[in-house]
């Protein structure tokens, strides 16, 4: 793959190994070439993104004129007006998408994961466009014909000129467009990490071996990717700009190791990276602050915190409100129902665990026969089962028997949206919860809800299985980490017609 630059010759090694593998420079006459100091000048990542704008602008000046040949006679050869509308749409695009990231030259190599966001971003700046102009000028004068057939064809247009840039960009030969990159280490580190970008793909990122001071490291490493030899062997690499990136994948032990070899490529114009240890790979993402200089890696962050928090709490307060004026009426003959089809409280109390691993009292309206309703569940309830009341049959059916909640909510025991509230001693497959799913408690990082992400995905009722917990608990981690207004505000629009088609709630 990377024959032009490499060739790969058999070295003895008295010392510890047989053979082993060296990379030794080859590089064509082309490298002296006036092409080759056009591109040390002018960086292909930069011209990459030149030219998009260029096809950008072309695309949209292109769709204005094929839209005037579908307009016909409506416009009389480009009106001043619509050469500013053309102007302004061009100008919007190119910040839009400027701002967005997609001139980066990562953008190109994922444009199959893009497009979708491609088009909304040039579909808007033309709207935006057209409003500015109409706002500022007459409605009648613009030809809706044009208009319409303007914007669609420069969606169409930009997004093809950027498929074929895209294309371009990654059959290169010379792989100037990606970010060239050789790993430093061959040890476990090094391999993990070698293994994930082989995974990857479309990434933006070639890379073009590893190296590694130690002679035994590279027997056991990840196959097909070339040894280039040890840290010294990489300098040519660099000084002849084939190389656009090392990642140091050493242990963090190796302290004294990795700043020789930091200050070694220091001096020379390639990014340095510093790969994390092997334990981070099982971490989320991560970020990272300074505190006066120091950095400091983000392994887990607080959720729904700052803002994030207040403007959850208000959302509560105010659903929780407007359901207690709606829905009292109704919550009222629920109590006269339960009152009069058996003997016992209307509401039925049971500790839950909530936020913080707090304790609470959580309000449902009864649904068993008093005697026979469990505080610390023994057996969940089944289809059938005999302590259920006939009107507690209807309010389990239709999830009315959590309407009490809402009171839980006003008193900040819970929220409207977050991961459901288990009773204590339920089990799956005869094993408490806690026990079934190692990262249960996560759920416990955020108040429980009326409702939830797990809950309009159907996974409610009974857990036979250790998998039905699994995928609920997997669920309510998944609406922890990417919570947002819209997504509590979905979930309610979908707990309504879950609840109407709920075959496993009894």
């Amino acid at each position: 793959m990377f024959s032009r630059y490499f060739s790969l010759e058999a070295k003895q090694d008295t010392g510890r190994m047989d053979q082993r593998r060296n990379s030794i420079i080859s590089l064509p006459h082309a490298t002296r070439s006036l092409a080759d100091g056009f591109n040390r000048n002018f960086p292909p990542h930069v011209l990459l993104s030149c030219a998009a704008i260029i096809l950008d602008i072309c695309a949209i000046i292109s769709a204005a004129l094929l839209a005037s040949v579908i307009a016909g006679n409506q416009i009389n050869n480009f009106q001043i007006l619509y050469e500013k509308t053309i102007f302004l749409m061009i100008l919007n695009t190119i910040l839009l998408l400027g701002f967005s990231g997609s001139y980066q030259t990562q953008f190109f190599f994922l444009i199959h994961q893009n497009l979708k966001h491609l088009a909304l971003r040039v579909l808007l700046s033309g709207c935006a466009a057209i409003g500015v102009m109409i706002l500022f000028s007459q409605a009648g004068a613009y030809s809706i014909m044009w208009l319409s057939s303007w914007v669609a064809l420069s969606v169409f247009l930009v997004l093809g000129f950027r498929i074929l840039l895209a294309l371009f960009a990654k059959l290169d030969p010379q792989f100037r467009m990606g970010r060239r990159t050789v790993i430093i280490g061959g040890g476990e580190n090094g391999q993990c990490l070698m293994q994930i970008f082989q995974r990857l793909q479309d990434q933006g990122l070639v890379l073009i071996g590893y190296a590694d001071d130690r002679n035994t490291r590279h027997a056991s490493v990840v196959a097909q990717i070339p040894f280039l030899g040890s840290t010294s062997d990489i300098f040519p690499l660099i000084r002849n700009g084939l190389v656009d990136q090392i990642i140091i994948a050493l242990p963090w032990s190796a302290h004294a190791r990795t700043v020789n070899i930091l200050q070694k490529f220091s001096e020379y114009p390639v990014c340095i990276r510093l790969a994390p240890d092997l334990i981070n790979y099982h971490l989320p993402p991560q970020a990272v602050s300074h505190i006066n200089g120091m950095p400091l890696v983000h392994l887990v962050d607080r959720p729904i915190s700052g803002w994030s928090q207040a403007i959850k709490r208000i959302e509560d307060i105010v659903l929780s409100a407007l359901a207690v004026l709606v829905l009292a009426v109704p919550m009222l003959l629920i109590a006269a129902a339960i009152r009069l089809d058996t003997p016992g409280p209307i509401l039925f109390r049971q500790r839950r665990v909530g936020f913080n691993d707090q304790k609470f009292e959580v309000l449902k309206f009864r649904t068993m026969h008093h005697h026979q309703a469990e505080h610390s569940i023994r057996q969940q309830a089944s289809l059938n089962d005999a302590r259920i009341t006939r009107v507690g049959f209807w309010l389990r059916r239709l999830s009315l028997d959590e309407l009490p909640q809402i009171f839980n909510v006003l008193r900040g025991d819970m929220a409207f949206v977050g991961p459901r509230p288990h009773a204590p001693g339920t089990k799956a497959a005869g094993e408490p919860f806690e026990d079934a799913v190692s990262f249960y408690a996560a759920r416990h990082r955020v108040k429980p809800g009326i409702t939830g992400l797990a809950q309009v995905r159907g996974y409610r009722g009974q857990t036979e299985t250790i998998d039905k917990i699994h995928r609920r608990v997997e669920s309510d981690i998944e609406y922890i980490e990417n919570w947002s207004l819209f997504l509590d505000l979905t979930i309610i629009a979908r707990t309504i017609f879950t609840v109407l088609r709920m075959k496993n709630a009894w």
